[in-house]
């Protein structure tokens, strides 16, 4: 498999990164949701992830967009078996939930005690300043499973193993079979839209190709 390099830094003036939140949530997270679909029923998937500022190959084209090396980039694995699979070979659009949720879980509740109501406060206002750094981060994207064996697939998965380590036994599997579905396939998604919301539910919005460029919101509103 190739050896990972670093990517290349964007070449189109008239690009502009994502909200600075929104990536440091996606450099933060380790798992998002991916929502694919065929003619029928929506799939909903948990997956780890791997986010690149920018990428070294073109990616995948939309129907007002052609191929760029601009852009930020998300790359996953999918097993050949999977419904994930199936529904990326028919419908390359996707969409992708990121968070930085904080459980309310992690902050333990009050001891019960004698006295005032102190201690209900101090763990209410906890569970407040907590909120403040909540935001969630919904994407939409065009989606391609890279070809096996290429130079692109063997790049991003480099990447990809590099940022999961942990992963990298799971993915040791007989590239020369297909036993139990076969070697995990590399996907790459190209971000075109990204929708903000904090905790107060105060929205906003960016487009890789700035607003009203044709791009994958008009295609997808």
């Amino acid at each position: 498999m190739a050896q990972a390099t670093p990517p290349t830094p964007p070449t189109d003036p008239s690009y502009a990164p994502p909200p600075p939140e929104v990536t440091s949530c996606l450099q933060q997270s380790r798992f998002l949701h991916l929502a694919t679909s065929n003619s029928s029923w929506p799939h909903i998937a948990l997956m780890n992830f791997t986010y690149l500022p920018s990428s070294p190959f073109a990616l995948p084209s939309t129907p007002n967009a052609a191929s760029t090396p601009s852009g930020p980039v998300i790359i996953m694995t999918v097993t050949p078996s999977s419904k994930l699979h199936s529904n990326l070979t028919t419908n390359p659009r996707v969409s992708l939930l990121v968070h930085d949720w904080v459980s309310s879980h992690e902050t333990p509740a009050p001891q019960s005690n004698t006295g005032s109501g102190s201690g209900l406060a101090r763990y209410l206002t906890d569970l407040n300043t907590a909120s403040l750094g909540r935001m969630s981060a919904t994407m939409m994207g065009y989606a391609r499973i890279c070809d096996k064996g290429g130079e692109e697939e063997g790049y991003y998965w480099g990447v990809h193993k590099e940022r999961n380590p942990e992963m990298a036994e799971a993915w040791k599997v007989d590239e020369g079979g297909e036993e139990g579905g076969g070697r995990p396939r590399v996907v790459v998604v190209r971000v075109g839209f990204v929708r903000v919301t904090d905790w107060r539910g105060e929205k906003t919005e960016w487009f890789a190709g700035g607003k009203g460029s044709g791009g994958i919101e008009e295609e997808a509103f």
